[in-house]
């Protein structure tokens, strides 16, 4: 159940790092990314499949739309929060 929580976590503060920067349209891209569902709210926010193709799809996803400063905004995110996901874990995107 942690490893769930972990998960989310990670794909929690990248979503509200891009909602920072966006505003709404983060979470609505976040729910286009198959394997992660973010409620309205970011109360909710859950993930299916692996969490290392799950990740790469969502940067890829800000990516697309908004470029490299939303990448980089997904590293800032991650560096910021002390998880126990190891960097072999992470895709190359967001090493």
């Amino acid at each position: 159940m942690e490893e769930n929580i972990e998960k989310s976590k990670l794909i929690k503060i990248i979503v509200e790092r891009q909602v920072g920067i966006i505003g709404h349209l983060a979470i609505e891209q976040a729910n286009r990314v198959g394997g992660v569902k973010v409620s309205d709210d970011l109360s909710s926010v859950s993930i299916s499949g692996n969490l290392k193709d799950v990740l790469e799809k969502l940067v890829l996803q800000y990516e697309r739309l908004f470029g490299q400063a939303s990448v980089e905004a997904c590293k800032d995110a991650l560096r910021e929060i002390k998880s126990d996901i190891s960097q072999e874990e992470l895709p190359s995107i967001l090493r």
